[in-house]
């Protein structure tokens, strides 16, 4: 499985992606995080291309502690 994780370097969103990665490598096997830099506010998690959330344009605030590995688990 593969996870990628695009923040906005900007807006200094580095240190909540790099949480999140290490998250996902503590609590998921067999998975390959890998962090984006992008722009424009952006913070946003696909699984295998598939985009499962986006602080922008979805909800607007940064993934609470243990979301995306539930729902990459049900996935």
């Amino acid at each position: 499985m593969k996870v990628s994780i695009e923040y906005c370097a900007h807006c200094n969103y580095l240190p909540q992606a790099s949480s999140l990665e290490e998250e996902l490598k503590t609590n998921l096997d067999a998975i390959i995080v890998k962090l984006v830099k992008g722009s424009g506010g952006v913070f946003k998690v696909t699984v295998d291309g598939k985009k499962i959330f986006s602080k922008r344009r979805i909800l607007g605030r940064f993934p609470r502690k243990g979301e995306i590995t539930k729902l990459i688990q049900h996935l």
